[in-house]
């Protein structure tokens, strides 16, 4: 296996804000772009179509007039959150997606995620601990590397 170096990845990422920032050290840096909170029951059924996904609410994206970007005030729970960019995931290769270290030291994680298309990964489940967290529009949320 071989990780994708940071000047081919600055090729393969859509709508970056700041490529050469968010493609440092053969890394990919993913933002947020919108929250939903996951307020109601799903169903998993082993009979297809029976399934249901489970409620949910898009979080209004907060302005003030001292902060350029929005920002959603998250309690405790389980948010759906979807990202700025895309990834162009070469063909025979992996895109393994984890929580940003940002993430973490404010005890938030979402799961790691393995791709070979982008289009498996429609947003990451982020988990919300008891503290809560105001979270920026644009601040990072996943990392990820390109496996060939």
């Amino acid at each position: 296996m071989k990780i994708t170096g940071t000047d081919d990845l600055k090729g393969i990422l859509r709508f970056a804000t700041n490529p050469e920032r968010q493609t440092e050290n053969d890394r990919i840096t993913l933002t947020v772009l919108d929250v939903e909170q996951i307020m109601g029951e799903g169903r998993i059924d082993p009979d297809e179509g029976k399934s249901e996904e489970a409620r949910r609410v898009k979080r209004p994206l907060r302005k003030s007039s001292q902060d350029p970007a929005g920002n959603w005030d998250l309690v405790q729970g389980a948010y759906w959150v979807t990202h700025n960019e895309t990834v162009e995931i070469p063909d025979g290769s992996s895109l393994i997606l984890q929580p940003h270290e940002e993430l973490m030291r404010n005890g938030l994680w979402h799961p790691t995620l393995v791709a070979r298309e982008w289009a498996e990964v429609t947003g990451v489940l982020l988990v919300v601990t008891a503290r809560g967290v105001r979270l920026m529009e644009g601040a990072p949320i996943s990392t990820g590397f390109i496996f060939e």
